[in-house]
C-alpha cells in the first residue's frame, strides 16, 4: 500500500475490530449487492447482512459491510456496521440447513454509509472475512459528497444490466444516464434469463431508449408487447419476476442522423441474428 494512503482504521476510532468481520459482497448469479443496496437499505440490511447464511459467518459481535463497485477495479463502498443480535440454526425455504441472523444498523459511521469509497484488493471469493487479513490492504479511495445512487453511465456499447437495476436508474432519473439515452435511437435486447427466451426491441424519432425503456418499467416488464404480457401473465407477480430474471442490453446505438426506416431495418435484423421470431424468442413480427 502507499505510504501516503489514509488506513481505514483512522475513521473507526471506536471499532475493536477483534469483535469484526468484514463482509466483503460481490456479485451472486444475476444479483449485484451495489443494486440491493441502491434500492433498499432494508433489504440490504436485513436480507444480505442478517437473515439465512449457509454457515456461521458472522462470528462475531459486528458486521462492516462493503460492496464492490461496478466497472471499478479494486473500489468498495462502506455500506453500514451491524451489530449481530441473535443467530440459531435452522433450514431455509429450500431445506438447507444454515444459521438465521437478526442485525441491528449500528451508529459507529453512519455518515460514511454509502459516501466512503475503500481501496482494496481483491482477492478471494469468502464472504466473511477477518480483518487480520484485510486491514493492512485496506484504505481510503474517496469520500462522495453525496451517497451513492447508482452506477455512472458506462457508455453505449457497455449496456447490459438487469431490470431492476436499470428500473432504479430510471426510477432516480439518473442525469448522466437520462441525458445519454433521452434522444438515444437504436436497437435493444431483453432476455429473460430463466428461460432463456429473447425479445428485440428499438427506439427512433421522437422517443428515445430512455423513454422506450420507461415504458417497461412503467407496465411492470412488458411494455405492452403480447408475448411479453403473456409470459408475465404466468407469473404470481410479473414485475417481480422481470425484476428478477429480465436482463436488457443495448445491441446498437443508432446515429441521431439515421432514418427510422433504418431503425427498424436494423431491429429486423437482429431479430434475424437472435432468432427471436422462433421458438427462442418473444417476438411475434
Amino acid at each position: 500500500m502507499n505510504d501516503k494512503a489514509i488506513h481505514i482504521e483512522l475513521l473507526f476510532p471506536e471499532i475493536n475490530w477483534d469483535e469484526v468481520k468484514i463482509h466483503v459482497a460481490q456479485k451472486a448469479d444475476q444479483t449485484r449487492p451495489i443494486d440491493v443496496f441502491t434500492r433498499s437499505f432494508n433489504e440490504w440490511q436485513n436480507i444480505w447482512n442478517g437473515d439465512f447464511h449457509s454457515n456461521h459467518c458472522w462470528n462475531r459481535k459486528y458486521i462492516f459491510s462493503i460492496i464492490e463497485l461496478p466497472s471499478e477495479t479494486d473500489r468498495w463502498l462502506f455500506s453500514g456496521i451491524f451489530k449481530v443480535i441473535s443467530y440459531e440454526p435452522g433450514k431455509d425455504h429450500s431445506g438447507k440447513e444454515g444459521i438465521f441472523y437478526k442485525v441491528d444498523l449500528s451508529q459507529q459511521g453512519e455518515p460514511l454509509i454509502g459516501r466512503l469509497v475503500i481501496r482494496c484488493m481483491k482477492n478471494a471469493r469468502a464472504k466473511g472475512r477477518k480483518p487480520e487479513s484485510m486491514l493492512l490492504n485496506m484504505s481510503v479511495a474517496e469520500i462522495l459528497p453525496e451517497p451513492y445512487i447508482g452506477e455512472e453511465f458506462p457508455g453505449y456499447a457497455n449496456i447490459n444490466h438487469n431490470y431492476a437495476t436499470l428500473e432504479k436508474l430510471w426510477q432516480d432519473s439518473k442525469p448522466d444516464w437520462m441525458a445519454a439515452l433521452m434522444h438515444c435511437q437504436g436497437i435493444y435486447l431483453i432476455t429473460d434469463t430463466d428461460t432463456g427466451l429473447r425479445y428485440v426491441g428499438s427506439a427512433y424519432g421522437e422517443e428515445g431508449i430512455w423513454s422506450r425503456w420507461g415504458n417497461y418499467f412503467r407496465t411492470g416488464g412488458h411494455g405492452n408487447n403480447k408475448l411479453l404480457k403473456k409470459l408475465l401473465a404466468l407469473e404470481n407477480n410479473g414485475a417481480d419476476y422481470a425484476r428478477k430474471y429480465f436482463q436488457i442490453s443495448l445491441l446498437e446505438q443508432a446515429s441521431s442522423r439515421d432514418s427510422e426506416q433504418y431503425v427498424i431495418k436494423r431491429e429486423s435484423y437482429w431479430k434475424d441474428v437472435l432468432l427471436s421470431r422462433s421458438k427462442f424468442g418473444l417476438n411475434d413480427n
